[in-house]
């Protein structure tokens, strides 16, 4: 009896600790003159697509979304001067989508910007804090990030093109001036900063790199404060970003993990996560997806659901399947556009949740995932359709389990066949694996391949081809 109370002890203390864990993130995008609206829609995928994560890696966490610059966007001249914009105070909203549209315009001055927001953390009025929303309530027990989405130059410009990631009245190379309120941030508030930084040159790029905290991969040049607590430490935080902000390619996928988990703390709550590949030819015939999933000790899986989300109004609907758990840590959803509960004449588009519910010591629990794909807006388009040729046909006719794989994976074709060739190729068209194959089902290993999606074609003696897509996690 004392063992028994012992551990119901200690599991309370462990919940209550894993509360303690949360952080309260400030999303903080440049809304600057070199930002178009292209960009800002790459911005706004990529925030939306981070928040998702933040939410799903503990449901204590909270966020904000900041917009910074020297005006308003399509609004009345206020006079230049560096201004934020903030949406909300601290929210636990996972729909933060309307969130996400751009504020300000004109200069963007990130260390004043930053300024403003440690004046709306202590709540401190500014008439730069251009938004209704005016101060920050930051949790007392929770961590603090800061993850910067910008293109912003290290200092050139002025209040109405300027373009500054150092201190404005603070500009020389390798001075703590030029970091003062970043330098602020780390060391009173002990925040950690994340920089998705689309860099016009060199320089930029390591006075972006210096702001960012250790951390991550990172490890080029950074440019030298001595007051920085993370001074003279690599990796940085710091993902410089070539072409866009959207982390658009499967090689790329980690780093979004790696943001995640350089900032998140999941105590004991455990994580799910599923990918889906986004299908530009609208619904697909059927839907074969898998979640993987963590749960802490002693937790007993009691129910998993997926919905689907309208994206324009946050609106779920449900999708009636029941779920197979697989290996004690894969939950696997087959269901039919016949079993999504969508609107009548419908023609928005949605995005899949996936939750599985547990019991644990204190109570029931939920652990939920979005598309861990991180370059799709949305994983359903009703509002597009189109005919497949001949040749197209039997895409996707391969079954393929489990999917994403560690390695080993088994598939099943629609139908048997005499003999046949398996090819798995990579998404350049590269063969990296071949073998012959015959009646129905074949076996494959990848585990000496790196992470990624590769396409398993299976190629019959009479000339049919069969199509599918694998995950190597």
């Amino acid at each position: 009896m004392k063992k028994a109370f012992l551990f119901f002890f200690l599991a309370c203390l462990m919940v209550g600790s894993s509360l303690k864990a949360q952080t309260d993130y400030i999303i903080c995008l440049d809304n600057g003159s070199t930002i178009n609206n292209a960009r800002f829609h790459e911005m706004k995928l990529t925030a939306a697509k981070l928040i998702e994560r933040i939410m799903a890696c503990h449901p204590k966490n909270r966020y904000a979304v900041v917009h910074y610059g020297t005006g308003l966007n399509n609004g009345p001249s206020l006079g230049l001067t560096p201004r934020i914009y903030i949406e909300s105070d601290f929210t636990t909203l996972t729909f933060p989508e309307p969130y996400l549209n751009r504020r300000l315009s004109y200069g963007q001055h990130f260390n004043e910007a930053l300024g403003l927001i440690g004046n709306a953390l202590d709540g401190s009025y500014s008439p730069e804090i251009v938004s209704p929303q005016t101060s920050l309530h930051k949790n007392g027990s929770s961590k603090l990030a800061v993850l910067v989405l910008t293109d912003g130059s290290r200092n050139t410009g002025d209040l109405l093109t300027g373009s500054y990631l150092a201190n404005y009245y603070d500009t020389a190379l390798n001075t703590p001036g030029v970091f003062k309120n970043v330098t602020d941030f780390k060391v009173n508030r002990g925040a950690k900063f994340v920089m998705m930084h689309m860099s016009p040159n060199a320089q930029s790029s390591a006075t972006g790199a210096s702001i960012a905290s250790a951390g991550g991969s990172y490890s080029g040049g950074v440019e030298t404060n001595v007051n920085d607590p993370d001074y003279g430490v690599l990796p940085r935080l710091y993902y410089p970003r070539p072409q866009s902000f959207v982390f658009e390619s499967v090689s790329e996928m980690p780093k979004v993990d790696e943001i995640i988990n350089s900032t998140c703390n999941t105590g004991v709550w455990g994580s799910l996560k599923f990918y889906y590949e986004y299908n530009s030819c609208g619904v697909s015939p059927d839907f074969n997806i898998y979640g993987d999933y963590t749960l802490p000790p002693g937790a007993t899986v009691t129910h998993s659901k997926m919905v689907v989300r309208d994206i324009s109004t946050g609106v779920d609907y449900g999708i009636s399947t029941t779920p197979t758990f697989i290996n004690g840590n894969q939950v696997y959803f087959h269901f039919y556009p016949s079993d999504i509960n969508f609107p009548p004449g419908s023609t928005a588009k949605y995005k899949f949740i996936m939750t599985v519910q547990y019991s644990f010591s204190s109570g029931t629990m939920d652990v939920m995932s979005w598309n861990h794909y991180p370059m799709f807006p949305y994983d359903l388009d009703l509002g597009v359709s189109c005919t497949r040729g001949v040749p197209e046909a039997a895409d996707s006719s391969i079954k393929i389990t489990p999917n994403p794989t560690d390695g080993k994976f088994k598939g099943v074709l629609n139908r048997e066949i005499g003999s046949g060739k398996l090819e798995v190729l990579d998404l350049n068209g590269n063969v990296l694996l071949t073998k012959t194959v015959e009646g129905k089902t074949f076996d494959a290993d990848l585990k000496n391949r790196q992470q990624g999606v590769y396409v398993v074609k299976v190629t019959s003696d009479k000339g049919e081809i069969n199509v599918g897509r694998i995950i190597k996690k």
